[in-house]
């Protein structure tokens, strides 16, 4: 089932400058391949859960998040990481050759053109393509699964909003082969497709994912929730009545707080552990927070509201602002660990360039 015509990873288009596509290309590799039914639970008596995402639900339409929410940040933080050194070191290559390239053996010469060349053609493209894939773009890309018009509306990167019939969607899992596991490229996705009279594939794009210890499981139970919600005529009253979290996205950016609680849920599935990789969930958490800020809140077309209007009295509307306050120790483990990273990170920088200072 290789996916064919325009391909919506992520509901994502591409994340390029023009001449390369890399990482969209690497992240579409596919390992084992199963059909879902739509009318039948996958997961055998378990149960339906967010898993952080669900923006918000109501008797109409459930709002969920792109599945590239989770990992949002990490791709920024390795970019911005990567694109400082390497136009700092381009710069300084560049001058010299410019300035001082009459001292230079032929030699020294031929290997700076080629370092150049391998750098302009190769490193430039992945370290562009991982941050042009978040920044200054949208904050996050949510899908509207409305139950009333059996319609799905989703935005795209470059697209804006496109429009599926939930019945046309054929819905697969795609699970990364044990070596892929090995090489750190897990990839445990549920997908979809939607083909045209002639058999063209129209739309194919990533709808739900799990980055963590469950990996599939993650991705089956928020896959249920959904699939129980546009079929079963009690699915928005079981999607009502489960007892997670909401994300804190409707209509507004991911707060500092969130991003950072957002940030250690991806990194550790426990609050020692997230201890344990302060480091990581503090450049997690700080790639995370460049990456909402400098990205817009998606807007849904007035069309698309019109579509999906609720009924004032609706009684089973949850959102950002019908959920609980956040706990004191929901907001100070995860500072804690942030800082705690930080603390980290720079006592190692100290020792290794105190001699320089």
């Amino acid at each position: 089932m290789r996916p064919t015509g325009k391909d919506y990873y992520n509901l994502f288009i591409k994340g390029h400058w023009g001449f390369s596509s890399t990482i969209s290309k690497l992240l579409k590799l596919e390992g084992e391949v199963n059909s879902l039914n739509k009318k039948r639970s996958a997961l055998d008596g378990g149960n339906a859960k967010f898993n952080n995402s669900i923006i918000s639900l109501n008797s109409v339409f459930m709002e969920v998040v792109d599945s590239g929410s989770r990992l949002r940040g990490v791709p920024s933080f390795f970019g911005l990481m990567g694109i400082g050194p390497f136009l700092a070191g381009l710069l300084g290559l560049l001058y010299v050759l410019i300035n001082h390239s009459d001292r230079l053996p032929v030699f020294v010469l031929i290997l700076s053109l080629i370092t150049l060349a391998i750098g302009s053609v190769l490193v430039l493209p992945v370290v562009n393509s991982l941050i042009r894939r978040e920044l200054f773009r949208k904050t996050h890309y949510p899908m509207r699964f409305n139950r009333r018009d059996r319609k799905v509306y989703a935005w795209s990167q470059d697209m804006g909003v496109v429009t599926m019939n939930w019945d046309d969607i054929q819905f697969y899992t795609s699970q990364s082969t044990a070596s892929e596991d090995r090489r750190g490229m897990a990839r445990d996705e549920i997908r979809g497709y939607v083909r045209d009279r002639a058999g063209n594939m129209l739309y194919h794009l990533v709808f739900f994912k799990y980055q963590g210890k469950k990996n599939m499981l993650g991705a089956l139970e928020i896959w249920e929730l959904v699939r129980r919600y546009m079929e079963e005529p009690d699915g928005h009253i079981q999607a009502y009545q489960v007892d997670q979290r909401l994300l804190d996205l409707e209509g507004k950016r991911e707060s500092f707080i969130h991003s950072l609680i957002q940030a250690t849920r991806f990194m550790a599935d426990s609050p020692m552990m997230a201890a344990v990789l302060a480091p990581m969930v503090m450049w997690a958490g700080t790639g995370r927070i460049i990456a909402k800020w400098t990205c817009r809140v998606p807007r849904w077309p007035e069309w698309v509201e019109e579509k999906c209007r609720v009924d004032p009295n609706d009684p089973y509307v949850r959102n950002r602002h019908t959920e609980r306050p956040l706990t004191a120790k929901e907001i100070l483990w995860p500072l804690f660990c942030y800082l705690l990273g930080w603390a980290e990170v720079l006592v190692i920088l100290y020792f290794c360039f105190r001699g320089y200072f």
